[in-house]
């Protein structure tokens, strides 16, 4: 499953124009498409190995409107994210991850963004209509509501 130079251009125009991460910040990655998920790798498997999956961490996924990126490879990109970073404090944070829609705030456009709290990604969420929703995966979701607790408790 090489990779294509399509598939590179797409992901890193995605990134660059969405999110500000650099084309030299993906230059060490390796992308390969399987089953409408884009795999992102900085090394080729081991010879020999054979799975169902991709190696390294599934950075999107193709959808209908086009693609989405991961929580977790938001998290891996970080601080080279400049862009579409929808900063959160704690009890937006909370009411993001109980599933419900929060009025987005301003200077944003509709589409992806990096969720973050006290300044680190957390996962990946949507603008659409003036409501800020989580895609963050159930159980990311609940290790973050945990630290939320401890945090307050703390």
């Amino acid at each position: 499953m090489p990779e294509s130079n399509a598939l590179r251009q797409e992901v890193s125009a995605l990134f660059e124009r969405r999110f500000g991460v650099s084309s030299e910040s993906l230059a060490g990655l390796a992308f390969r498409e399987r089953r409408d998920e884009v795999w992102a790798c900085n090394s080729p498997p081991p010879s020999g190995i054979e799975s169902d999956r991709p190696s390294g961490l599934r950075a999107l996924r193709r959808r209908a409107d086009g693609l989405k990126p991961t929580s977790t490879f938001l998290i891996a990109l970080g601080d080279c994210i400049t862009a579409s970073r929808v900063d959160l404090d704690s009890d937006l944070l909370r009411l993001v991850l109980l599933g419900q829609r929060v009025p987005a705030p301003p200077g944003h456009t509709d589409g992806y963004v990096a969720l973050c709290f006290r300044d680190d990604v957390v996962g990946c969420g949507k603008l659409r209509g003036g409501l800020l929703h989580g895609l963050i995966p159930t159980g990311r979701r609940r290790e973050l509501l945990n630290a939320l607790d401890a945090d307050s408790r703390a």
